[in-house]
């Protein structure tokens, strides 16, 4: 599992397992379509930045994915957070 962090924040936001998102607690809020996330529900949460970090890009319209049926949450220890950057048109992802 790929540990990840949101971009503007530096906050820990959880992990990607091939094109699974679980958040900071292990509970699956999404899935990857290469590598733009989105929720169980098909909405834009967000994308990867840099392999290890995740955000919304402003301004950039994605197609809604389609429904997926949630996974079970997994066990997990978090990461601590990092720094956050200063990378202009992106705000931290919907989760």
């Amino acid at each position: 599992m790929q540990p990840l962090w949101k971009v503007r924040s530096g906050d820990f936001a959880g992990w990607r397992a091939g094109d699974i998102l679980y958040d900071a607690n292990g509970s699956n809020v999404g899935y990857f379509n290469m590598d733009v996330a989105c929720s169980n529900n098909g909405r834009y949460i967000g994308e990867i930045y840099r392999d290890d970090w995740i955000g919304k890009r402003l301004g950039v319209a994605h197609p809604a994915g389609g429904s997926r049926v949630g996974y079970v949450g997994v066990a997990v220890a978090g990461y601590a957070n990092r720094v956050g950057m200063a990378v202009g048109e992106w705000e931290d992802p919907d989760f």
